[in-house]
């Protein structure tokens, strides 16, 4: 329910920068921003990479992703999309007849992408290159997140520890890092700084520095926060008014709260160095 309220407000948002700002060739740009993140979001659909309802929440960030954000901006939620679903895509046991489906449903595309929209929403608002930095900084962060569950806990099975007090847990827990966990969290980092680099052709070295070392540090608060608070329940005053009584902190909120805290991160670094 949470993502459809999601995709309305991010609808709404697209429709008035439609209409009050940017020129006819920004306005192409998103229409085309819009058709073709459509077009691609069928593709996922079928290739059981997207739920129908992650497929109309792809569409809409699709449109951000473009629309908003240029070709750098597409680039770098490709290089994430693509990159993740490789790595998540269905794995078929060595028996050759059991198979795991991995779809990605709309609270995942948000959680990983509500701050690569708000954060390009709000640059293309005030041309500040600090808030498409933040933007790219948030995809960096779930990147180095997948690569360091998909490499570290599915595929390379190493010495798992937890974060919190080095205890050692079976690959895959939350919280668990390990050695080629760490790696891949690195090199998911650094893969969407250097294709970032690649499409932004004005970006200075640091800047891309800051997008791979602050991503790859947002995985690790995401394992940290993982390890404290995945799959607990809290009571939290004034939920009762919009219907809840707890809040429970599933993975979705994990990935959600440690992309906005990375891409803060980086902004702050952003506005201290001046680059």
């Amino acid at each position: 329910m949470l993502d459809r309220w999601v995709n309305i407000f991010f609808s709404l948002a697209l429709v008035f920068v439609f209409i009050l700002f940017g020129d006819s060739q920004q306005h192409n740009q998103i229409l085309l921003g819009l058709f073709l993140a459509a077009l691609l979001s069928v593709i996922a659909f079928i290739l059981n990479w997207l739920t129908i309802d992650g497929a109309s929440s792809a569409t809409i960030f699709g449109g951000f992703a473009y629309g908003l954000g240029g070709m750098a901006g597409a680039a770098v939620v490709l290089a994430f999309f693509i990159s993740g679903s490789v790595l998540s895509k269905d794995l078929i046991s060595r028996e050759g007849f059991l198979e795991k489906k991995f779809r990605r449903d709309g609270k995942q595309v948000w959680s990983n992408g509500f701050w690569f929209a708000l954060w390009v929403l709000i640059w293309f608002l005030t041309d500040v290159d600090a808030f498409l930095i933040g933007a790219v900084t948030s995809i960096a962060t779930a990147a180095s997140d997948t690569w360091s569950t998909e490499i570290g806990a599915n595929r390379l099975k190493g010495k798992t520890r937890l974060i919190t007090s080095g205890e050692k847990v079976p690959p895959g827990t939350d919280g668990g890092i390990s050695f080629f966990g760490t790696i891949a969290a690195l090199c998911g980092a650094g893969f969407i700084a250097a294709v970032f680099w690649v499409f932004a052709i004005e970006s200075a070295l640091s800047t891309i520095l800051i997008i791979a070392v602050t991503g790859f540090f947002g995985s690790l608060i995401d394992s940290y926060i993982g390890a404290r608070f995945q799959n607990a329940e809290y009571k939290i005053p004034g939920l009762s008014s919009i219907g809840l009584e707890n809040m429970y902190v599933s993975n979705n909120f994990v990935n959600w709260i440690s992309a906005g805290l990375a891409s803060v991160i980086s902004l702050i670094l952003i506005l201290i160095i001046g680059v």
